[in-house]
């Protein structure tokens, strides 16, 4: 009995070591992945600011366009939808 225990603690010993050294790795590559993750996130909150900087820019100059300018008149006639009946469908 004794000659199988020290084999069987050592087998145990080196898959102890071996789980320990997975587990190291697996965290060492998920605080990686993190890492990159949040990397990611912050240039894509910059793309944002940019893009939304450049959509303000560019209302700003719709903006300050005189239709007139473009050809465009005031319409002669305006009508509402809310103006006309809306047509009703009964059982009857």
């Amino acid at each position: 009995m004794p000659d199988r225990t020290v084999s069987i603690l050592g087998y145990a010993c080196g898959a102890l070591i071996a789980g320990y050294l997975a587990l190291v790795v697996v965290t060492v590559s998920m605080a990686a992945w993190q890492t990159n993750l949040a990397m990611e996130v912050h240039e894509t909150e910059a793309d944002i600011a940019r893009l939304e900087s450049r959509y303000y820019d560019m209302v700003a100059h719709i903006d300050q366009t005189d239709p007139a300018a473009l050809g465009l008149v005031a319409p002669t006639r305006v009508m509402y939808a809310t103006t006309q009946t809306a047509p009703s469908v009964t059982l009857r």
